[in-house]
């Protein structure tokens, strides 16, 4: 996929006019990379999106430059509107690893919950490292077998070749929880909100 930019001044002025254009203001960094002030065209960036899976790689083309392989690093939304606001591109380098953020796509249904437990999920994505053409979109995480009280840590994870986990490996992934337990999660978060009151 291409998405086409054109370079563009600094400045917060600079900025809020070309959003009103329907463009958005974006950086193209990199490691040993000078970074590039751009802007892409709203429509266009959002079609990609919309065809695209977390951490594909796009083709960037710069008007009156280079065409360099990157990924989208960071959006940044707009706090009210469901608007792209800042996109921060990441320049690929070809046998240097680089450092990404990884949904974790959870796939079965678990026998904890057939029973009447809840699934808890506090951590939707972890942090891996791994060459350009290695980067998953996702890490699946089979939740079939578990039952009330299973737990699911970072360290458990199986992944792909040539992909190292950057996130503490201690991390909760999933937990089946069962009505006891979320009463005392329940209570201890109260506990935590009055010492933090106090």
């Amino acid at each position: 996929m291409v998405i086409t930019a054109q370079k563009r001044e600094v400045g917060s002025r600079v900025a809020k006019r070309l959003r009103r254009e329907g463009k958005i203001p974006a950086v193209l960094y990199g490691y040993g990379f000078e970074n590039k002030h751009i802007v892409v065209d709203r429509s266009e960036l959002m079609a990609a999106l919309r065809r695209s899976r977390r951490n594909d790689r796009f083709e960037l083309k710069i008007e009156g430059d280079e065409t360099y392989q990157v990924i989208i690093k960071d959006l940044q939304w707009h706090p009210v509107k469901d608007e792209v606001e800042h996109v921060d591109f990441y320049k690929l380098t070809e046998g240097r690893h680089v450092v990404v953020d990884v949904p974790v796509k959870v796939v079965g249904e678990a026998k904890g919950v057939k029973m009447g437990g809840d699934l808890y999920q506090p951590r939707k994505k972890i942090t891996v490292e791994a060459l350009p053409d290695a980067i998953p979109n996702d890490i699946e995480v089979d939740v079939t077998n578990l039952m009330i009280g299973d737990v699911i840590h970072v360290f458990d994870l199986e992944m792909p070749e040539g992909v190292k986990v950057k996130s503490s490996k201690n991390y909760t992934v999933v937990a089946i929880l069962g009505k006891a337990l979320e009463e005392e999660k329940g209570e201890e978060e109260e506990e935590e909100t009055e010492e933090t009151s106090e």
